[in-house]
């Protein structure tokens, strides 16, 4: 009689094949498969830092673009972002369902704190271009998100920052697998926005010529029937409703360009040229 180790090489793995369909839990999830959220939300944790190493990597082996790359990047921090948004809603319905008038509270106090967001950011506009903010919507609208990012990063961002990695050591500490798992793509998560505002939102210099730039592309008029505007020029905006006048923004300074990023900074002028539109 044949034992275990005489026998040939495919009848041995088709006897574990066999015995490892007949155990319960492989056959019962094979036949009924349940993809309950906390596989879910395991699977995204997976998949969180892995898109964000891969384009890492592929733009360290020059195999894509730097924007491509950042893609990548900010789609892997949007899923951890998922993952930490699935988790504070399931915390917060489970916990604080039946506190609706803190929630009416909450939304009074997010309006309130739009709306400072706003006053501060036309203020920085105002300091940027001397001119009344409503001229450069576009500009003004990024400098409250930008505002409000710095006022995240602060109260939100560094302490899940910090709050996740002590929970992914502890739950790696308790053997708990996917539980450190879902903590460390809410860290790889907040890594990246903490990154990301640190360099283009929270340092002034940053945003001043973040926000100069959006201007330029969005709020800056490329053609004009303004006289005296030179040929080098970035464009105009107008001054007041009858658009008798105009600022001119000169020609684009870059301070600092590099292949491996898509953000560039560039010289903000401290006064714009007026010109007359007949």
């Amino acid at each position: 009689m044949k034992t275990a180790n005489d026998r040939l090489p495919n009848e041995r793995i088709r006897m574990r094949a066999k015995f490892a369909w007949q155990r319960k839990r492989l056959r019962s999830f094979v036949k009924n498969p349940t993809f309950d959220l906390r596989f879910k939300l395991i699977a995204m944790s997976i998949a969180s830092p892995l898109i964000a190493v891969v384009g890492g990597a592929l733009a360290s082996y020059g195999l894509v673009t730097a924007g491509y790359a950042f893609a990548f990047c900010m789609s892997g921090a949007a899923l951890g972002l998922v993952v930490l948004a699935t988790l504070t809603s399931r915390f917060l319905d489970r916990h604080f369902a039946e506190f609706k008038s803190a929630k009416i509270l909450a939304l009074a106090m997010i309006a309130l704190a739009t709306y400072v967001a706003h006053g501060k950011a036309v203020g920085e506009v105002n300091a940027i271009f001397q001119l009344d903010a409503s001229a450069l919507p576009h500009a003004t609208t990024a400098a409250s998100a930008m505002v409000i990012a710095t006022w995240i990063y602060m109260a939100a961002v560094l302490p899940t920052l910090i709050g996740s990695a002590v929970l992914m050591l502890y739950y790696y500490g308790k053997s708990e697998g996917g539980n450190a798992l879902i903590a460390f793509a809410i860290l790889m998560c907040a890594v990246l926005w903490a990154g990301l505002l640190n360099v283009q939102a929270v340092p002034a210099h940053a945003r001043k010529s973040n926000l100069y730039q959006i201007a330029l592309e969005m709020d800056f008029n490329k053609r004009s029937h303004c006289s005296g505007v030179p040929m080098d020029s970035e464009g105009v905006v107008f001054i007041g409703p009858d658009q008798r006048r105009a600022i001119v923004a000169p020609r684009l300074v870059e301070i600092e360009r590099s292949p491996r990023t898509i953000f560039t900074q560039v010289q903000v002028p401290e006064n714009f040229d007026i010109v007359n539109c007949p």
